[in-house]
C-alpha cells in the first residue's frame, strides 16, 4: 500500500496539479464543483509501481507502432525516457499510458463545455484514440501534443521537452511519409500535419512564421489530396477541422485561397455536423463558404492602398471590389436573419471578472455558436472597411466600431478553456486592427493572458506592441486610409 498524491481527489482523479489551498483547492472553484477535501487515500499495488519495457510482438504493425504501446516508448511510463535527472515525484504519467493521457486531454480540450461537444476541434480529437496505431508518423505527433499539453496542464517541464524530443523525430517521419507515394495522401498524414501546425501554435513563442511553415504544407497537402479524397467521415472532421487555418494561411500570406472553388464548397456540405442540428449545421457550412473569399476580398483592399485613382483600370479594380463587398454583405445578412431563427442569438450579461473596459459581456448557447457569431462579426469588419475605403455611402466607420465592441465582448465566454485562445485568435487579430489605443491597449492585455496557452498569442502581442513591426502583419484593413471620394466612374450598383 502506497500513499498518493497529496491534492485534493476531483485532481487526483483527473491527474491535473493541485495547488492544496485550503479549504477547497483553485482548480475545483475554476471547474465549478465542490472540492472533495484532502483526505488520506491509498491505493494497493502489487509489485512495482509501473509496468516494464515489453518486447515488440510479432504481430505488431510494420512501421513498428502499435494500438496499445504507452504515451512514450511502447510500454514504457513517460518519465522513464525523458532523461534520468526526471523527478520521480511528478504527477506527469508515471504509470498512465497514451490511451488514459488521450482521455485526459480530449476533456481538458473541452473545457469548460460538455465532453462531447459539438466543435469541429474536439470532435476531431475524438477521433484521436481511434486512429492511432494505424501510423508511425500520425503516433509520434499524437505523443508529441499530447505529452505537452499534459505537461502544460501538470506543470512538468520534463514532459514538455520530452515532447519537443517527439515534435523533432516526427518531422523526420513526415518526411519519409510525405515521399511515399501509398502514404502521403493518408488521411492519417493529413492529420499528423494538422497537429504539427497545433503544437507550433501551442507551443512556439519564438519563431512567428513556424505555424505559417505548417499551415502553408497543410494548404498544399490538401489542395493536391484533392476534394475528391474525402469520403470518410473522418476525411470531413479532418477537412472542417483544417480550413481555418488554411484560410488564415491565405489571408497572411497573400496567396488565393483554393477552398473557394465551388467542389470545395460540395464537399464541404457533405456530413454536416451532427452535433449542431440538420438547420444549424447547414448554415454553418454556408458561412464557411462565403468565409473563403474573404482572402481574396482582403488581397484586393490591399492591393489599393497605394493605387493611382485618376487612372481608370484603378477605378474599374475598386468598383469590383464594392460592387463584391456588398454582394457579400447581402449574403451575410441573410444569413444571419435564418441563423437567428434556429439557434438563441448572445444575450449581454454582467462580466464575471468585473472587467471596467467592458462591463457588459456577451453569452452565448455555446462555444460553437460564440465561434460562428465571432467570424460573422470579423467578416462584417472586413466588408464595411472596404465600404469605407470605397466610399460607399453610410457610417461605416460606427458599424466597425459595434462589430469590434462584439468581439471583444465574446472574449469572456468563448476564450475558455485550452482551445478558447484558438477559438479567438482571428476575431481578436481583426478587431485590433480598426480598435484605438483604449480598445487596443485592453486587447494586448488579453493577448498576453491568452499566451500563457496559445504560445502564438505572445508573438502577435509582442508585435502589436511595437510600431514598426507591427506594420509587417497588419491584414491591410485600417491602413489610414481617408475614404475615397466617389472616383469618377466607379458606380454602386451591379452594372
Amino acid at each position: 500500500m502506497v500513499a498518493r498524491s497529496k491534492g485534493c481527489a476531483l485532481c487526483v482523479q483527473r491527474r491535473v496539479k493541485c495547488d492544496q489551498r485550503q479549504p477547497g483547492c483553485a482548480k475545483c472553484e475554476t471547474y465549478g464543483e465542490p472540492c472533495p477535501g484532502y483526505a488520506p487515500r491509498f491505493k494497493f499495488i502489487a509489485g512495482k509501481p509501473y509496468r516494464t519495457q515489453r518486447h515488440r510482438k510479432s504481430g505488431s504493425n510494420q512501421d513498428g507502432s502499435s494500438p496499445d504501446s504507452l504515451a512514450v516508448v511502447q510500454s514504457q511510463p513517460l518519465w522513464q525516457c525523458t532523461n534520468p535527472l526526471y523527478n520521480l515525484s511528478s504527477i506527469a504519467s508515471a504509470d498512465m499510458n497514451l490511451s488514459q493521457c488521450l482521455c485526459v486531454l480530449i476533456q481538458e480540450i473541452s473545457k469548460p463545455f460538455a465532453a462531447n461537444s459539438a466543435h469541429v476541434t474536439s470532435r476531431w480529437f475524438g477521433f484521436l484514440p481511434a486512429v492511432y496505431g494505424r501510423s508511425r508518423t500520425l503516433d509520434l505527433t499524437i505523443k508529441s501534443f499530447t505529452a505537452h499539453q499534459i505537461g502544460i496542464l501538470t506543470s512538468d517541464s520534463q514532459a514538455a521537452l520530452y515532447a519537443r524530443h517527439l515534435y523533432i523525430e516526427s518531422l523526420h517521419r513526415l518526411r519519409a511519409s510525405l515521399g511515399n507515394p501509398r502514404e502521403c495522401y493518408s488521411p492519417e498524414v493529413f492529420c499528423a500535419v494538422m497537429l504539427l501546425c497545433l503544437y507550433e501554435l501551442f507551443t512556439n513563442a519564438h519563431d512567428a512564421d513556424a505555424w505559417m511553415k505548417h499551415a502553408k504544407g497543410l494548404s498544399q497537402l490538401v489542395e493536391l489530396r484533392g476534394a475528391a479524397r474525402c469520403t470518410t467521415e473522418f476525411d470531413h472532421v479532418l477537412l472542417k477541422a483544417a480550413r481555418g487555418l488554411i484560410v488564415m494561411y491565405s489571408l497572411f500570406s497573400g496567396q488565393r485561397c483554393f477552398l473557394a472553388l465551388e467542389e470545395w464548397h460540395i464537399v464541404m456540405k457533405q456530413h454536416p455536423n451532427s452535433g449542431l442540428g440538420a438547420d444549424l449545421a447547414n448554415l454553418v457550412e454556408q458561412f464557411f463558404a462565403y468565409f473563403t473569399s474573404a482572402p481574396g476580398l482582403v488581397h484586393q483592399l490591399y492591393d489599393l492602398k497605394d493605387a493611382d485613382f485618376t487612372k481608370p483600370d484603378t477605378v474599374a479594380k475598386a468598383g469590383d471590389l464594392l460592387f463584391q463587398a456588398l454582394v457579400m454583405q447581402s449574403k451575410l445578412s441573410k444569413w444571419l436573419a435564418n441563423v437567428s431563427a434556429v439557434t438563441p442569438m448572445p444575450g449581454e450579461t454582467r462580466s464575471a471578472s468585473g472587467d471596467m473596459y467592458y462591463p457588459t459581456v456577451l453569452e452565448y448557447s455555446d462555444e460553437s455558436a460564440a465561434s460562428i457569431f465571432c467570424g460573422y462579426y470579423s467578416y462584417m469588419i472586413i466588408i464595411h472597411e472596404i465600404l469605407r475605403v470605397c466610399g460607399y455611402p453610410g457610417d461605416h466607420t460606427a458599424t466597425v466600431v459595434y462589430f469590434r465592441d462584439q468581439i471583444c465582448k465574446s472574449v469572456e465566454y468563448n476564450a475558455r478553456g485550452l482551445l478558447g485562445p484558438y477559438r479567438m485568435g482571428f476575431p481578436l487579430r481583426v478587431a485590433y486592427e480598426v480598435a484605438d489605443p483604449a480598445t487596443r491597449a485592453w486587447i494586448e492585455g488579453r493577448l498576453e493572458r491568452l499566451s500563457k496557452v496559445y504560445a502564438a498569442f505572445l508573438i502577435i502581442y509582442q508585435w502589436l506592441t511595437r510600431e514598426t513591426a507591427a506594420k509587417s502583419i497588419r491584414l491591410g484593413l485600417r491602413v489610414s486610409w481617408a475614404p475615397l471620394n466617389r472616383p469618377q466612374g466607379l458606380r454602386y450598383g451591379t452594372s
